[in-house]
């Protein structure tokens, strides 16, 4: 018995010396260690680098409303059963500092509209880019690309806008170097001569040959794509694919890449300008604004048919970067 004291004395003395550790490790986990360090913000108040102003169009009741708000502006538009609709000039900007412009946080609340673009035009009606807000009933994403068909680059065949690394006169031998082993014929055709096959090539069409020849047409356009604009696509990826493609001897790896490059060309046109010069859009879709006076054009592309009474509503900000060419979308903001 006296034993057993003893024992359950030296439990308690553990089961106390435990419980002890237990609130000392409570305290460690519990505690805080707080250091502050001052900062200052200093806030004043300067010129807006734009202005929003009703354009020549802005009011046509009952097609187009235009109203200008302390943070930037609204628009109301009508919409028909017509595949497109253009609201020309319906808004103006007066720009007073290098501007970077793009379109982010594009939220909708139905699904009645496929498409929709902001022109961004000078005051002489030149277009100065095209910035999407809705593209396939979607909110603009991002990633939004470029590109632009082989027939542009087939009738713009000079240094620009083909890249200077992949000029027009660049044998496709030296590009896709599996020419060189496989349809040795075509190794010193150009890049540019690329754009004419088949019709100018020397291989039959129903041939392996002949289906590589319709490969390099969207090959190429696809590499001056990915060179000069925000495409889908790096030109090392385009060169890699093309050339193991050629090297694999299937007619039916060859005629799906050239339809997965057709695809890409094709896809992104809408954000292609004609011209010796053209916009570079890059991924969150933006453009340069040099201090003037410039005029926004809304371009919809309905989805139709449509019923009287629907609506749909879509909030977007417009933003302007006044130090570089980065696009970020607007942070979430509680309350």
């Amino acid at each position: 018995m006296f034993t057993e004291k003893i024992r359950n004395a030296k439990y308690s003395r553990i089961a106390l010396i435990l419980m002890f550790m237990a609130l000392a490790i409570s305290v460690l986990v519990l505690a805080d260690v707080v250091y502050y360090y001052k900062g200052v913000i200093t806030a004043t108040v300067s010129q807006a680098p734009l202005t929003f102003f009703p354009g020549p169009n802005g009011y046509v009741p009952p097609y187009i409303a235009t109203s200008i708000t302390p943070t930037g502006f609204s628009l109301t538009i009508q919409l028909t059963n017509a595949s497109y609709a253009y609201y020309y000039q319906v808004l103006g900007m007066n720009v007073y500092s290098w501007c970077w412009l793009y379109v982010t946080n594009v939220t909708v609340s139905n699904e009645l509209i496929n498409n929709l673009w902001l022109y961004i035009t000078t005051p002489q009606n030149q277009t100065y880019c095209i910035l999407p807000v809705i593209y396939k009933a979607m909110p603009t994403p991002l990633q939004t690309y470029q590109s632009c068909t082989a027939g542009y680059w087939k009738n713009h065949a000079s240094i620009p806008p083909w890249s200077s690394q992949y000029p027009p006169n660049e044998t496709l031998g030296s590009v896709f170097t599996a020419l060189n082993q496989y349809c040795t014929e075509l190794s010193n055709y150009t890049l540019l001569q690329a754009l004419y096959f088949p019709s100018e090539g020397p291989y039959k069409p129903s041939s392996y040959c002949g289906k590589v020849e319709l490969l390099l047409f969207q090959a190429v356009t696809a590499l001056e794509n990915s060179a000069t604009m925000n495409y889908p696509l790096t030109s090392d990826e385009v060169i890699t694919m093309t050339n193991n493609a050629i090297s694999s001897t299937n007619i039916t790896e060859v005629t799906n890449l050239q339809n997965y490059f057709n695809q890409l060309n094709e896809e992104y046109e809408y954000a292609c300008s004609p011209g010796s010069h053209y916009v570079i859009i890059p991924p969150t879709t933006g453009c340069t604004l040099q201090p003037g006076t410039y005029y926004i054009s809304v371009f919809v592309q309905p989805i139709i048919p449509l019923y009287i009474g629907q609506s749909e509503s879509i909030d977007f900000y417009l933003a302007c970067n006044v130090v570089n060419n980065e696009s970020i979308p607007l942070p979430p903001v509680a309350g």
